[in-house]
């Protein structure tokens, strides 16, 4: 048995060679900054990793609350909720927890390994896909086809962004962020998952395995609990390719499918237990609207999808009339229809339903599917010699490992004065470390958003203040909070509507609004809020400072930079307890 094993494992590593050599160069490329910018400052580097990806610190944050005894990770930012139910669970961000223990590895360690072995593990997916539907598993071309294609959804995703690339080629743009594959948790954990489930029906449909229901279940599970924009997508993919399967009688199939999704909700059935009992609190329906749920009956179009279904659809327009009567249209073909029709589905579905949750996330999912899809059409439909296939295929392989390798650069390039320059906070957040009781909570003056971002990131606090808004917690909370930290920085009641005048955008980020309203649609709440904020900050300004902060769980204050002199005389009981690099923490005497 072992030995058969053996011999299985040899036959598929030489077969598929060139695939995990490119995977292991794809990880290799993601997770090469994080290594270079450590050795490079040598002993300067103190645990604050080089994190330029969108939301990385929170995602870090999340996983710092799971350590500190809060499995549901219900707060992040705030004390009072900590012991409520989430707005959405930490399914993924759990795993990476157990990684850390199992390997004995810090939480940053292990997120910056995880930047190696998961795009690697997604490209060889990817890859493994295409080989599948390409049906050129002997075929050189066809695996350095898929090798490609593959590399397209890794390390390509955003030459559909054409006006970047050519302000690129031109020098008037540089990448201030890393890959968005080398981001932990999501979207890099929904498209891994997608495509396993993608791999298992493909497994259904070509060799009827039976066995291949039970990976696609746990993949849509594992979803469900934790991507709302994989698991739409995925279970529109297996409605789709049930419904063909109704029209064409094949109703083993079609029990296969139903038995997966069946599978998939069961396997699932905590998390949806856990969200049927947060929807019945008082502020979650508020605090779904914070995160992008919106009602609207707004149709959505995206450029890309729609050029590579033209391309698509010509292309098997050209292949019908060239094909004979008696030659049915091929399976790979029907899936690639149900990969497109599911995209414009996701995109679109709430012109039927009139509800939508912030579409834009859809794009790190219908962009690997609709590269999938022009791969494919391009392999089975275009008929051109092989010389000019080969071209095409190292064309596109050397533009995907230009960009990727040039995001990486220049992100690092453009991070890197400011990463290395946050090494000398590394004291701050060990003062918290070795002093701060568990949960503490610390108020934090600051003129941007950052201390409030990476104080639960890297330590065993709360914060007073943020502008996170994965909690269910009452709209009250947020508008103290932003009241407190206009008198925290010292702004005169009489020059209130001024301020908020110039700083309409941070009003939005520390306010409760609807997320929507960023796109410019109205958002009356915010608007009530705005007009109503200067006369009760004029009011709150009045009041004693000292009992309107203890209205909330308080132990530090943090001070980028002196405390404003009518802020520091209204706290006479604080006591100042560090001090470096114009950083103050103060301790509150209750």
């Amino acid at each position: 048995m072992f030995t058969r094993a053996l011999s299985w494992l040899k036959k598929e590593f030489r077969e598929h060679a060139w695939g995990l050599i490119a995977a292991a160069l794809v990880g290799v490329i993601c997770v090469l900054p994080q290594l270079w910018f450590m050795v490079s400052l040598g002993s300067g580097y103190h645990g604050l990793h080089f994190f330029a990806t969108p939301n990385e610190e929170a995602y870090l944050a999340i996983m710092q609350e799971i350590v500190d005894g809060h499995p549901l990770a219900a707060s992040v930012p705030f004390f009072e909720y900590k012991n409520a139910l989430p707005l959405l669970p930490p399914t993924i961000p759990f795993l990476y927890v157990a990684a850390s223990l199992l390997l004995h590895l810090s939480l940053v360690n292990t997120l910056i390994i995880s930047k190696f072995f998961l795009p690697a593990i997604l490209f060889f997916l990817v890859y493994l896909f295409l080989c599948q539907l390409l049906n050129a598993q002997s075929d050189r071309l066809g695996k350095f086809t898929a090798i490609a294609g593959a590399g397209l959804v890794t390390l390509g995703f955003d030459l559909v962004d054409y006006r970047s690339i050519w302000k690129i080629l031109t020098g008037q743009f540089s990448i201030g962020g890393f890959l968005i594959w080398t981001r932990p948790v999501n979207p890099i954990s929904g498209l891994i998952l997608l495509y396993i489930f993608l791999l298992s029906l493909w497994a259904l449909i070509s060799k009827k395995s039976r066995f291949s229901i039970l990976p696609a279940a746990l993949s849509l599970a594992l979803m469900m609990a934790s991507y709302f924009f994989s698991w739409s997508l995925a279970l529109t993919i297996a409605g789709l390719l049930g419904l063909r399967a109704l029209v064409k009688r094949d109703w083993w199939l079609l029990k296969c499918l139903i038995s997966t999704v069946f599978l998939g909700l069961f396997f699932s059935l905590p998390y949806w237990i856990m969200v049927w009992r947060a929807a019945k609190l008082p502020w979650y329906a508020e605090a779904s609207a914070r995160i992008g749920f919106f009602a609207t009956h707004a149709p959505h179009l995206n450029k890309f999808l729609l050029a590579v279904s033209v391309f698509f659809a010509l292309a098997s327009i050209v292949h019908y009339f060239r094909k004979s009567k008696e030659e049915h249209l091929p399976e790979w073909w029907w899936f690639c229809v149900a990969l497109l029709l599911s995209c414009f589905v996701v995109y679109n579905q709430q012109v039927i339903t009139g509800h939508e949750i912030w579409y834009y996330h859809y794009v790190f999912f219908t962009i690997p599917l609709a590269y999938t899809v022009a791969v494919l059409t391009f392999w089975h439909l275009v008929k051109i010699r092989a010389l000019f296939k080969w071209i095409v295929v190292v064309i596109v392989g050397l533009a995907s490992l230009a960009l990727g390798c040039y995001t990486q650069i220049s992100a690092y390039k453009t991070g890197f004065n400011f990463f290395a320059g946050l090494q000398k906070d590394a004291t701050v957040f060990d003062y918290f470390r070795s002093n701060g009781a568990k949960d503490c909570v610390v108020l934090i003056n600051e003129s941007e958003v950052l201390w409030s971002e990476l104080v639960p990131a890297f330590t065993q606090c709360n914060t007073y203040i943020s502008t996170e808004r994965f909690v269910i917690a009452p709209p009250d909370r947020f508008y103290h909070n932003y009241l407190v930290l206009l008198r925290l920085r010292g702004v005169p009641a009489d020059h209130i509507e001024g301020y908020l005048q110039e700083h309409l955008s941070e009003a939005r980020s520390f306010l409760n609004f609807h997320l929507q309203s960023t796109l410019g649609f109205p958002d009356r709440e915010f608007d009530e809020t705005l007009h109503r904020l200067p006369a009760d900050y004029k009011a709150f300004v009045k009041k004693d400072f000292f009992v309107e902060l203890n209205r909330y769980r308080l132990d530090y204050i943090l001070s980028v930079g002196p405390l404003d002199s009518g802020v520091a005389k209204s706290l006479s009981v604080i006591k100042k307890v560090f001090e470096q690099n114009g950083v103050s923490i103060y301790i509150l005497s209750k």
